[in-house]
């Protein structure tokens, strides 16, 4: 039998390059859809069911990333095996159905083990994204291309809430988690026929240029690693450490500012759920540009190195952070730049801690595995987000000021640990 030889056409790979990187934008930007949905449905839900406290209401989202959490170290291993286009495409059925599950029901234990459920499915998509999106990319322009396609989760919250906030506003809540479902589904169906793993899976060579001839790092033949191998090259990784505690700390903040920002927004500026969801757009809206502006930077004018730039912008956004007790109660426009601005600051980082450098220092064949355990410890931080505000502001009776600056505290930490690291370059790096 004859073995066909891969593909050498320029032309016929950057379409396919352009393919799979809209699938995989697609694909995630519809997890959230899925996701973020509960920030916008979570006043109206406090007006229904007034027994519950911000704690109660926050310790839904706390749940979802306690089993985000426990999806990243449990899937992360398997995940790269099985590849993206059958995971996250099952992933996201699972998520759609759990959304018209939920829509369905006003239980308060139901509604924790189904959001509890949507966390652990969900836990499969950003890692696989990356991984796959490097297998399509090289080396050189990593930082920028990871930074598009983190666009995809700043728009997706974006879509997500609109979406949700005009269901609220027209249906009430529950249609906040059905609405979702009508467009997840479809998008599943495209993603699983439309999407292939790696360039190989299209009948093209490798496309990586941080492999060495054989297509290994260490020059030997490339071949799969056990899962002994893999944790030992994970958990044995100083840096992927040092970039995972910095994402725990700052996943802490982003997800109080995705949790809360609606409720704020209509608590202290007064704003419908509507307008609420409406101006707290901002901050994943400007957030995609500071992830692309953070990876560009990145490759452009720090040689690859990504700590410079997430240690700068962290260390900016503990300071906006401080600065929002100053903001007058019902100036909703100040707020809304100060949300913007924050959004700036923290999704590039974000995208730098949990995408770009943790490929750029984990091994080809455990880059799934380093982006869960990244991942996951970020879930962990981000389990504060929700039950630990709710607990800041039932403490204060409502006020705001301790939780800015807890937040404000918890973006100095990674900003340190991103200077420890500051000179740490990726293999394969000019």
């Amino acid at each position: 039998m004859t073995i066909a030889a891969p593909r050498n056409d320029p032309r016929s790979l950057r379409s396919w390059q352009y393919r799979i990187f809209g699938l995989l934008w697609t694909g995630y930007a519809s997890f959230y859809l899925c996701r973020v949905n509960f920030a916008v449905a979570q006043p109206s839900l406090l007006a229904d069911f007034p027994d519950w406290t911000s704690a109660d209401a926050g310790a839904i989202p706390s749940v979802y990333m306690a089993c985000y959490a426990l999806g990243q170290m449990v899937n992360g291993q398997f995940s790269q095996r099985l590849g993206a286009r059958k995971t996250m495409t099952t992933s996201l059925v699972i998520a759609a159905l759990v959304n018209l599950a939920f829509s369905q029901t006003s239980n308060y234990g139901v509604m924790l083990a189904l959001w509890g459920l949507n966390g652990y499915v969900q836990s499969t998509g950003w890692a696989l994204v990356v991984a796959t999106l490097t297998n399509w990319t090289s080396v050189t322009h990593r930082g920028t291309v990871v930074g598009l396609i983190s666009t995809c989760y700043s728009v997706g919250n974006v879509v997500g809430w609109l979406l949700a906030g005009s269901l609220v506003d027209a249906y009430g809540w529950r249609a906040a988690f059905w609405g979702p479902t009508l467009i997840a589904l479809p998008v599943a169906a495209v993603f699983v026929f439309g999407l292939r793993n790696e360039p190989t899976d299209a009948g093209f060579a490798p496309v990586r240029n941080d492999l060495g001839a054989s297509g290994n790092t260490d020059g030997g033949p490339m071949r799969e690693l056990s899962v002994a191998e893999v944790l030992r090259l994970t958990l044995s990784n100083r840096i992927l450490w040092i970039l995972g505690i910095g994402f725990f700390c700052n996943n802490s903040v982003r997800y109080s500012f995705m949790n809360w920002a609606i409720q704020y927004m209509a608590d202290f500026h007064q704003q419908s759920v509507k307008d609420s969801a409406l101006t707290a757009v901002a901050l994943p809206l400007v957030g995609a540009a500071g992830a692309v502006f953070a990876g560009w930077l990145s490759d452009a004018a720090f040689g690859k190195r990504r700590a410079p730039v997430c240690a700068i912008m962290l260390a900016v956004l503990a300071g906006v952070c401080a600065l929002f007790v100053q903001v007058p109660q019902g100036q909703w426009m100040l707020a809304t730049g100060m949300l913007a601005f924050a959004g700036f600051l923290i999704y590039g980082p974000d995208m730098l801690m949990s995408g770009a450098a943790t490929v750029d220092f984990s091994h080809p064949k455990a880059a799934a595995a380093a982006t869960s355990f990244t991942m996951a410890l970020g879930a962990l931080g981000a389990i504060f987000s929700g039950w630990g505000v709710g607990k800041l502001r039932d403490s204060m009776q409502g006020e705001w000021a301790l939780v800015f600056y807890v937040l404000a505290g918890l973006a100095l930490v990674p900003a340190a640990l991103m200077v420890s690291i500051w000179n740490a370059r990726p293999k394969g790096a000019a």
